[in-house]
């Protein structure tokens, strides 16, 4: 009986903590707002290639930079009449024969969830993975964007790291409408990837 009014007030503490309320009212993580990441390998390059199979078509590229990572968003067969679209790095791998369904979450590093909305003009105290949340959402047909994210890390031992997760694309009902793994692109000896 103890043990089991123990589990559940451990449970509870646990929800009571899922974020944190900064002074000015703004929602972040448990842990705080994230952190930029001074560390990562510059140059090191992670693409996730959209096939098509999914009707969308293209790359987002994720590129170590001096703080945080670089993305370069170029996408193609975004469906008319469905956006606009979230995009976002999910906490798992699509598995091979998986379905979009198996990324899991967001990318939630600092435990914050995704409710309330992030600010975009406060994205410390956004999910890590909530790339639309803190620069923008897309719209059909194509997206073309750039843009860095002091937050994401490509150095495993990180919180943020992107590497080997999947990055989703949401419709306006949230619908999970197109996903794909970053990978590591190989090196080209000089810090560049091909």
């Amino acid at each position: 009986m103890q043990l089991v009014s123990f589990v559940s007030l451990i449970g509870a503490a646990s929800l009571a903590t899922s974020q944190a309320t900064t002074p000015n009212g703004t929602v972040t993580g448990a842990m705080g707002d994230a952190k930029p990441i001074k560390n990562n390998p510059v140059g090191e390059a992670w693409v996730a290639t959209f096939d098509g199979s999914q009707g969308i078509k293209g790359t987002i590229t994720a590129v170590g930079w001096t703080v945080g990572v670089n993305y370069t968003i170029d996408i193609t067969g975004l469906p008319e009449g469905k956006g606009p679209f979230n995009y976002h790095v999910h906490a798992k791998a699509l598995p091979p024969n998986g379905t979009c369904a198996d990324t899991g979450a967001h990318l939630d590093s600092y435990v914050r969830g995704q409710e309330p909305p992030c600010t975009a003009s406060l994205p410390a105290t956004c999910e890590v993975g909530d790339l639309s949340g803190k620069y923008g959402k897309v719209d059909a047909p194509a997206a073309k964007k750039t843009f860095n994210d002091p937050y994401s890390a490509l150095d495993k031992i990180m919180l943020g790291y992107i590497g080997e997760r999947a990055i989703v694309f949401h419709d306006a009902s949230s619908a999970r409408i197109a996903c794909a793994n970053l990978v590591k692109k190989a090196s080209d000896g000089h810090g560049h990837g091909h």
